[in-house]
């Protein structure tokens, strides 16, 4: 039998090492954003299309790329679209349209109220909030107005893929909300626009909870 004991495999290099750790921190980081990403997409996903409109004090409408004064983009169309058909069934008797100047010479609640009006909402019922340039100063800027009005409770329409967040950002501005989705929107109604909305709105929703944490309400 031979007395024969192999040594002990040699150390790694510190610098072997430093890059094993570090590769370990990026794998445990990208998982956690993954599985992060993957909770929001699902949060935002169920029930997006379920509508939950019950008559309320007023239709909060949320703006959304104006296209051009002229040709009014798809989004806009389906959002004032959808809010004129609950006013039509007397769900409420005002309408809050949003946005701010994200166009020259105009702003997304102006072309809000131009298609609300068209679409059968008088104009001394709709109510413009012309300065917010996100979800979040849209729903901010719209608490101050119905505060104004005595207003209690909304209507929230956006499209499906945005509802959810939407819904959540109105709530936690204390706004008693119920969601309204517009589902007929080329936004949602092709599966390939329905995952890239959704994915995009994921991502948002992880902006927003990043920055509700260090305190950004903005």
């Amino acid at each position: 039998m031979s007395d024969f004991t192999p040594a002990p495999p040699a150390p790694l290099p510190k610098s072997a090492r430093s890059r094993i750790g570090l590769r370990v921190v990026i794998f445990a980081v990208a998982a956690a954003f993954a599985l992060w990403f993957i909770g929001d997409l699902a949060y935002i996903s169920i029930d997006a299309g379920h509508d939950y409109a019950q008559k309320c004090d007023v239709i909060l409408v949320l703006g959304c790329n104006i296209g051009s004064p002229e040709q009014p983009s798809p989004c806009m169309t389906a959002r004032a679209g959808h809010a004129a058909d609950l006013y039509r069934q007397s769900l409420a008797g005002y309408v809050i349209a949003t946005g701010g100047p994200t166009y020259p010479g105009t702003t997304e609640a102006s072309q809000l109220a131009r298609l609300l009006e068209r679409d059968g909402v008088p104009a001394e019922h709709v109510v413009l909030e012309d300065r917010a340039l996100n979800t979040i100063q849209n729903v901010r800027y719209s608490a101050e107005i119905m505060a104004e009005h005595g207003w209690d409770s909304a209507i929230l329409v956006t499209e499906p893929f945005h509802i959810r967040r939407a819904t959540l950002v109105a709530e936690d501005f204390g706004l008693r909300v119920w969601p309204s989705p517009a589902v007929r929107s080329s936004n949602w109604d092709t599966p390939l626009a329905r995952a890239y909305t959704l994915a995009r709105d994921a991502l948002s929703l992880m902006l927003y909870q990043a920055k509700s944490l260090v305190g950004m309400r903005d």
